[in-house]
């Protein structure tokens, strides 16, 4: 399952619709970004970005989760 995760406090978009939208807006949200001179971070702002200036990434939970197994195979949990 793909979701939307604040990189700054962590708000999460897991509502399909929500995170269509949010993708559909990217490319906008990127080039207003870059016309600041500055590199995006992420595919959106944050509801919150006024406050915690942190930017939506996609996080794939499958690919978490799979991330997490390895980890715990290395150290033998």
């Amino acid at each position: 399952m793909i979701k939307l995760v604040c990189d700054r406090c962590g708000r999460e978009l897991t509502d399909p619709p929500e995170i269509e939208l949010a993708l559909d807006g990217m490319e906008a949200w990127r080039a207003s970004v870059r016309a600041r001179g500055e590199e995006p971070r992420g595919v959106f702002p944050c509801e919150h970005y006024a406050r915690c200036g942190g930017e939506m990434v996609v996080v794939d939970e499958s690919k978490i989760s799979q991330s997490i197994r390895q980890i715990k195979k290395l150290f033998g949990q």
